[in-house]
């Protein structure tokens, strides 16, 4: 028996757009994304955030924040440094990735990165 593939289709989202983006320097769309991701922490008093970042503005309104959170755990305490993604629109999460404590196979590694790099590369896929 024979079997030929004759071509890969992806099923696309209907309300995916492609965007694109433009490196900022901007301390506001840092400390906003900061504060967003700090409420989404266990104990958002206590996150801690590297000084070291990189921020997005997107052909379709929104700002990408990528940079490094640390966050207390149930026992109370620091989990270390990880890398988190976050995109914002009007002042809300639309999209936020970070790595959680149990990830031994850094799945959820590779979705920070690979995010941060497509936001880097300055083309995105994000759902409108």
């Amino acid at each position: 028996m024979f079997f030929s593939l004759m071509g890969c289709v992806t099923p696309v989202n209907p309300n995916t757009v492609e965007g694109t983006t433009t490196p900022i320097v901007s301390t506001s769309v840092v400390k906003e994304a900061q504060r967003l991701v700090s409420d989404r922490m266990r104990d958002p008093e206590a996150t801690r955030f590297k000084p070291e970042y990189q921020a997005y503005k997107t052909n379709v309104g929104d700002t990408i924040v990528c940079g490094t959170v640390n966050g207390k755990n149930a026992m109370g305490g620091y989990v270390g440094y990880k890398p988190f993604y976050v995109r914002i629109r009007n002042g809300s999460i639309q999209a936020f990735l970070s790595i959680p404590e149990n990830d031994e196979y850094n799945f959820h590694q590779k979705d920070v990165l690979n995010a941060c790099s497509e936001a880097a590369s300055g083309k995105i896929l994000v759902l409108n």
